[in-house]
């Protein structure tokens, strides 16, 4: 019998982690990355910067890859490891005095929707922007990425309950800062 010669433990669920090869971790970035670049692109607010903390994250995925289950669980493995990155850095951020996004409205081509559009989406993202880490990530997470808010606890390792408080708090600080675009819609 052939055994190997330093197993990977299992992990605290019990899963037992099976090294994956480089092909086999590549195949999963390519289904996943998108989703997360998305996320960490909303949540950053740049897009560059999100694909330097998504690189980071897979970066680190792939150096661990031996000490967890990632065949089964790599998405969420993944999010939650981009999530914190995201918090990490605009921490960092916000220490160094830096705003957190630079958003500023663009000239939009001259049909008036096309511009009324792009305008409110300007003001949407700012607001999302201005929301405190944690109700921005569970927001994201569950209204912009579709997680339920079960996933969305897990991914980002708080409870239920917090996650819905969260979104809660985000929905009414939105609405509070985005009431006057309401308005004018009506």
């Amino acid at each position: 019998m052939n055994l190997p010669l330093n197993p990977a433990a299992p992990d605290r669920a019990g899963h037992q982690a099976i090294p994956l090869t480089a092909d086999a971790f590549a195949t999963l970035v390519a289904a996943h990355q998108p989703r997360v670049l998305r996320f960490a692109t909303a949540f950053l607010g740049d897009r560059h910067l999100a694909e330097d903390v998504v690189q980071e994250a897979l970066g680190r995925l792939f150096e661990r890859r031996s000490r967890y289950p990632l065949e089964e669980l790599f998405g969420p493995y993944l999010v939650k490891t981009v999530a914190r990155l995201c918090i990490d850095h605009r921490r960092v951020r916000q220490a160094e005095g830096r705003r957190v996004a630079r958003l500023t409205p663009k000239p939009v081509p001259s049909p008036a929707a096309t511009a009324e559009t792009r305008e409110v989406a300007d003001l949407v993202a700012v607001a999302i922007g201005q929301l405190p880490d944690r109700e921005r990530a569970c927001f994201l997470l569950t209204v912009c990425e579709g997680l339920s808010y079960r996933d969305a606890a897990e991914t980002l390792s708080l409870s239920y309950a917090e996650v819905n408080n969260a979104i809660h708090r985000a929905r009414t600080m939105l609405r509070t800062s985005l009431g006057n675009v309401v308005e004018a819609k009506r």
